[in-house]
């Protein structure tokens, strides 16, 4: 009945309508309950709740009100293992192997290195697996077959941790929308093929399709390691997989050294949201995004963003109408939920056809696969020669100036101090430029958002050394200045902090903090 409450059991056995209001999973009978069993229940109190819709399925629920940066969830991946695209690694430490060297058991190439054989290595699941009822591999082995290793450990689960195998065949797998698309029949010439011809395994080939849809519809990419894993890893993880998506996310996602996921809330999230990640890219425009979503998860995208021609006002996918004088208007998709949808232009009403728009966008697109790597010249000429083709935000620009923002100053043979004023403002142009898009498309503390603060504060820190040698600034101006450098210091090295050690990301971590130290002893000659 509507406006009927829950009703609950106590830990004592008693009916109980009060709920913890943390995870709001706990029912208690009175307050003196709650408090007794705190110390028990305080490890697993939530922040989140699953709940089940029509729409979207499971997905989680703000139990609580969080703050930008609060810990949401952190979880241990259910597996864990190389991308398929990785090439031939060692499946124990995931280095590059030639080939040359095997597995005594399973005739899976390794290393040769003896941690990369013990029980406790990642290796020994699929190993332990084709050594109890399979045949080991006999000969070379195709680079294909590495898209079967995470089959292999999803299936080691069964037997290995049955609470865990439960918890997989959960996950979404898609098995029909993959099946209409085709997609079955390259797991059938691969994972299938493999499992049951090569290996000998007797393993149910629906079973090992749905394992397939689970991978490929839940899987997070990790960044990747320089010491075990420079191709990086892909994992499954139970509860992390039910985060919902949108376009602009509340919340974020990192890794530890380990392979666990943390969730984090980007910005602050009341009580009773959705807590949502971002699928895909969000400096790509609509058209790019939903086809992403739509080959790799199987769903069309309805967020805020992808309804609204300009994407938050930041016309990321607009082109200039070229029958409009000195880019007065701006051509953008009617129904961007269409990409064969036509294109309007917002001050004259000239009308092109979506593949109009799709021809600019591949010539373009040629382009920026053509630049040379690390040349500032060649971007600063992509830049101006299709300034008046596209909007200034436009996501082709947008890649461009975001590599440039970086670049400025950093190249071999350069530094930050050594620049002159005019690349100085120019960097600090791009870096105001992109602060503005990022802070619509992806807001609060997101990896974005530190790599652009950190640039910005380089650019604010040269200056005022520059105007402290030249004494051609107050000594109030100047602290006032560096006051601004250690604040966005302080977000960027917290941001950069969470990501694992041995990423770019982490590297700054280290370089910022100290960075952050040096500017705190300085303000303190200033007081």
């Amino acid at each position: 009945m509507p406006g009927l409450e829950e009703i609950g059991k106590c830990f004592c056995g008693k009916e109980a309508l009060q709920r913890c209001s943390g995870c709001q999973s706990v029912f208690y009978c009175s307050r003196e309950h709650q408090k007794a069993d705190w110390k028990k229940h305080r490890s697993n109190c939530r922040a989140y709740r699953v709940e089940r819709t029509l729409n979207v399925g499971r997905r989680l629920i703000a139990c609580r009100d969080l703050k930008a940066g609060d810990v949401i969830l952190q979880e241990k991946p259910l597996v864990m293992g190389p991308k398929y695209t990785a090439g031939q690694v060692c499946l124990g430490c995931y280095s590059s192997v030639d080939g040359r060297t095997k597995c005594s058991q399973c005739g899976w190439p390794t290393c040769g290195r003896v941690e990369c054989h013990t029980n406790d290595s990642d290796h020994a699941v699929e190993c332990g697996l084709i050594a109890s009822g399979g045949r080991p591999i006999v000969g070379s082995l195709p680079v294909q077959a590495y898209q079967s290793v995470m089959v292999l450990r999803c299936l080691a689960l069964k037997d290995q941790n049955p609470g865990r195998w439960e918890e997989l065949l959960q996950l979404e797998s898609h098995v029909h929308e993959r099946r209409q698309r085709g997609l079955e029949d390259v797991d059938q010439a691969t994972s299938v093929r493999l499992i049951r011809e090569t290996l000998g395994l007797d393993v149910p080939e629906e079973l090992i399709l749905q394992l397939c849809g689970i991978l490929m519809v839940n899987s997070f990419e990790q960044p990747p390691l320089k010491a075990n894993s420079p191709q990086g890893l892909v994992a499954v993880y139970s509860t992390a997989s039910l985060l919902e998506h949108d376009c602009v996310a509340n919340a974020i996602k990192t890794f530890t050294n380990n392979g666990d996921i943390v969730i984090r809330a980007a910005v602050p999230i009341s009580k009773g949201d959705k807590i949502a990640l971002c699928y895909t890219e969000p400096l790509w425009g609509t058209v790019n995004r939903q086809r992403h979503l739509s080959q790799t998860k199987f769903f069309q995208c309805v967020c805020e963003r992808c309804k609204d021609p300009t994407e938050l006002d930041t016309f990321i996918s607009g082109l200039y109408c070229q029958k409009c004088p000195q880019q007065s208007g701006i051509l953008l998709i009617e129904n961007p939920t269409d990409d064969a949808s036509d294109w309007k232009c917002r001050q004259c009403g000239t009308r092109q056809p979506a593949n109009y728009v799709a021809e600019i966008i591949e010539s373009v697109g040629k382009e920026i696969v053509a630049l040379k790597k690390g040349s500032l010249k060649d971007c600063e000429v992509f830049l101006r020669k299709f300034s008046t083709i596209l909007h200034p935000n436009h996501f082709y620009l947008t890649d461009v100036k975001m590599a440039l923002c970086q670049m400025y100053g950093h190249l071999e043979g350069q530094s930050l101090i050594e620049m002159n004023d005019d690349t100085l403002i120019a960097k600090e142009a791009l870096a105001l430029e992109l602060l503005k898009v990022a802070d619509a498309v992806s807001p609060g503390l997101t990896r974005l958002r530190a790599i652009l603060l950190y640039e910005l504060q380089a650019v604010l820190s040269v200056r005022c050394r520059k105007l402290c040698v030249t004494q051609s600034i107050s000594k109030e101006e100047l602290q006032a200045n560096v006051k601004v450098v250690r604040k966005m210091l302080q977000e960027s090295s917290t941001i950069f902090s969470w990501e694992p050690e041995e990423t770019d990301e982490g590297q700054l971590a280290v370089i910022s903090a100290k960075e952050l130290r040096d500017v705190e002893l300085f303000l303190k000659t200033l007081d």
